[in-house]
């Protein structure tokens, strides 16, 4: 099990706690321009790329670009978790308006899911949502990435057949709670949902029939060209791909199946502050992935500034150093090989030594 904070890094951590204290309260400003400019943006392109009009070559660009487009959007999710809806009004009921339900991907999928993934006991463990040990495994990498292709599919299935089937069978309800409603990684998450959540999810289930039973009947009549399916497909995959490619730099995917307490949390994670590429992959801070373990309610429009400010005030000798990652690729390459997971056993020996 990883060894407790010794005193000077819990020292540590409160000074740089410290520094970036002015930097912990959202803006809910910078919450709405992102949703009302990246989400209007994102369906004009998915739309433009369906209707048909155009050539082939413009198709596939405007699915690209409202992949990317989508892929910001929907990573909002994820601040939807971390941060109190009392602080930023009406966000979560418009976020999943314009991305959740079309995308099928309510904000309930992740939250009540997510803190899992930052708790002490659970972090790195068989039953963190968002952890696999996949370190040095390149085959279990590449069928975690090639697993992306099946999601779509799925959710279909998840939400337009088995969802409505389920609220008059019991025990195929219970199935979709517990395995079917979280937005993971780790495919054998059990979830555990409140009877709050329950009602949320079927809340979300009953829109979602609702946005796409119209448009899947008339495609199914004839009325519509499935080219506006095969559209959607593709963006949605490859959003979701990106993301799978994403988490990958994320962490060392080398936690041993222990609990991680937070600064071992810190040090199995990696920020890449990068520039344009970085905010390309890796959108609304997910960059700065360490960070975001250490202080985890930091607003996403803050971890930049916050990053900066402790790279250039902290001492070189400060632990807070040791989170920059190689960048996307060179991540990508040191998981398959294991390199990365080497190096950070070595520096939790070596961490394990100086605290005794």
């Amino acid at each position: 099990m990883t060894p407790p904070i010794s005193h000077a890094s819990a020292s540590e951590i409160r000074a740089a706690h410290t520094l970036i204290r002015d930097l912990f309260t959202p803006a809910p400003w910078q919450y709405w321009r992102e949703l009302l400019l990246t989400g209007p943006a994102a369906w004009a392109a998915l739309l433009f790329a369906a209707s048909g009009e155009g050539s082939l070559l413009l198709t596939v660009v405007l699915t690209c670009v409202a992949a990317l487009l989508w892929y910001r959007a929907i990573v909002m999710i994820h601040e939807l978790t971390h941060q109190n809806r009392e602080k930023i009004p009406g966000i979560h009921l418009a976020w999943n308006w314009i991305v959740g339900h079309p995308w099928m991907v309510p904000s309930v999928l992740y939250e009540g899911v997510h803190l899992d993934h930052h708790r002490r006991a659970t972090y790195g463990t068989a039953v963190d949502p968002e952890y696999l040990p996949l370190a040095g495994r390149p085959v279990a990498i590449f069928y975690y990435l090639g697993l992306s292709f099946l999601i779509c599919p799925i959710a279909f299935l998840r939400f337009l057949v088995a969802a409505p089937i389920s609220w008059f069978v019991p025990r195929l309800r219970r199935f979709l709670v517990r395995s079917v409603s979280s937005y993971v990684i780790n495919p054998s998450y059990v979830r555990v949902m409140s009877t709050e959540a329950r009602q949320r999810l079927f809340q979300s289930e009953c829109v979602i029939l609702l946005l796409w039973l119209p448009p899947v009947a008339l495609t199914l009549a004839g009325e519509l060209s499935w080219r506006w399916l095969v559209c959607w497909y593709g963006a949605y995959t490859l959003a979701l791909f990106l993301n799978r490619l994403r988490m990958l730099s994320a962490h060392h995917f080398a936690s041993g199946s222990q609990p991680t307490d937070h600064l071992g949390q810190f040090r199995d994670s990696s920020d890449h502050p990068g520039g344009w590429w970085a905010e390309l992959w890796a959108p609304l801070g997910l960059r700065y992935h360490a960070l975001h373990h250490l202080f985890p309610t930091i607003p996403f429009h803050n971890l930049g500034p916050a990053y900066r400010r402790l790279t250039a005030q902290l001492p070189a000798a400060s632990f807070y150093h040791e989170s920059r990652g190689p960048g996307l690729l060179r991540s990508f390459l040191g998981l398959i090989r294991g390199s990365s997971s080497t190096a950070l056993s070595h520096h939790q020996k070596g961490a394990e030594s100086n605290s005794s």
